[in-house]
């Protein structure tokens, strides 16, 4: 798939044009059962995606520790967020999990897409709701590698997660992701933000770090 195609295959899940079609992904359980779906957040989110915008307010407030990065959540930011982070980002494209009853338990995503080496992350993932259907995350986050697979062509899948986040490792383990490197992270601080950013030069003791995972 050469790097137009991709953007064009992204744009259609998200809806660049109105006259796309709305394309979900099944989640599938054990036994191959529909148990929810990937909902893409596409370009009309606001229409397709009923209270959207306040969804993921909340959740990005109430999971404070899935990210090293410190900001002050508003809606204005996080619609600010959705259309020039997400929709506008030929790299990147998010999904919101979608249990069988039509509700919104959480998001999920790739992003860092490399055409060349077949590439991508696995980013963004949050369960939101935490009374959800035991496993049902684990399905999403197989849902999304299968997609990515069969329709992006993607040949090499990773992630990083915080290197302390103990129950985040053991549950991408259980996704089939194995533990690779540590980063190193270093503390930008800018506009009333904190952000750890991948160190980029000599190895040292770092506060903080990033656990590079691979899919096995």
């Amino acid at each position: 798939m050469s790097e137009t195609q991709l953007i064009e295959k992204l744009d259609r899940y998200k809806r660049r044009k109105s006259s796309d079609n709305l394309i979900m992904i099944p989640i599938l359980d054990a036994e191959e059962n529909t148990v929810g779906f990937l909902k893409p957040i596409t370009a009309d989110f606001k229409t397709t995606i009923n209270g959207c915008v306040k969804l993921l307010s909340r959740w990005r407030a109430e999971n404070p520790t899935l990210s090293p990065t410190r900001f002050h959540v508003t809606e204005e930011g996080t619609e600010k967020w959705i259309n020039n982070l997400i929709i506008c980002n030929d790299r990147r494209i998010l999904f919101m999990v979608q249990d069988i009853r039509g509700n919104y338990i959480g998001h999920m995503g790739f992003a860092g897409f490399d055409v060349m080496t077949r590439s991508a992350a696995v980013d963004l993932v949050v369960r939101g709701e935490k009374n959800t259907a035991f496993g049902l995350m684990e399905c999403a986050v197989q849902a999304l590698v299968r997609w990515g697979k069969q329709e992006l062509g993607l040949e090499h899948i990773s992630l990083d997660v915080l290197w302390d986040n103990v129950h985040a490792i053991s549950f991408y383990e259980r996704c089939g992701f194995r533990k690779g490197e540590l980063i190193p992270l270093t503390k930008e601080e800018a506009h009333g933000e904190v952000r750890w950013m991948p160190h980029r030069g000599a190895q040292f003791e770092a506060e903080k770090y990033y656990l590079h995972m691979t899919l096995c």
